[in-house]
């Protein structure tokens, strides 16, 4: 792994994966391709789409870190213009959260919960996200999910603090 301080910030290249369904991921691509192009233009990470083995579609974003966080955001903020443009004023204040499904590894799932579950819950309590890992791995694959709720910024908190 790459590491190196750049800009007083460690910047490691990572790759992280988000399982979207295909409705979400027609809106991060955009027509004719736009919002992909925006958010690979102004974030500087490489975004990958795939549909593998799986029901779900695969969204990597992958780079040096600034990056990566860069897009996880704009990604986020996509999709929360599509909740928001989705809702009637009377329905805003129930805002539904922003839900996100990672995909790390069977070594990282261990890290991630901490001896006893104090990692995982020093995340959720300082996010303020819900953070869900599953127990079972991902049907054909070695990895598990994480299921990440909430606002935004909690969110995007969440994100740093996994990876």
């Amino acid at each position: 792994m790459d590491t190196s301080v750049i800009e007083g910030s460690l910047n490691v290249t990572l790759t992280i994966c988000l399982l979207m369904h295909g409705k979400e991921v027609g809106s991060i691509i955009g027509k004719k391709g736009e919002s992909l192009k925006k958010m690979l233009e102004e974030s500087g990470a490489g975004i990958n789409i795939s549909k593998e083995n799986c029901p779900e579609w695969i969204i990597g974003p992958a780079g040096p870190t600034n990056a990566i966080f860069k897009a996880f955001a704009m990604i986020i903020e996509k999709l929360e213009e599509d909740i928001s443009g989705s809702m009637t004023n009377r329905m805003a204040s129930s805002r539904p959260p922003i839900t996100l499904r990672l995909v790390v590894t069977a070594s990282q799932h261990g890290s991630l919960i901490g001896k006893e579950g104090c990692k995982i819950k020093e995340i959720r309590e300082s996010t303020r996200a819900q953070v869900q890992v599953a127990g079972d791995f991902l049907p054909k694959f070695t990895e598990r999910a994480i299921t990440i709720a909430g606002i935004p910024r909690s969110i995007t908190e969440c994100i740093k603090q996994i990876s």
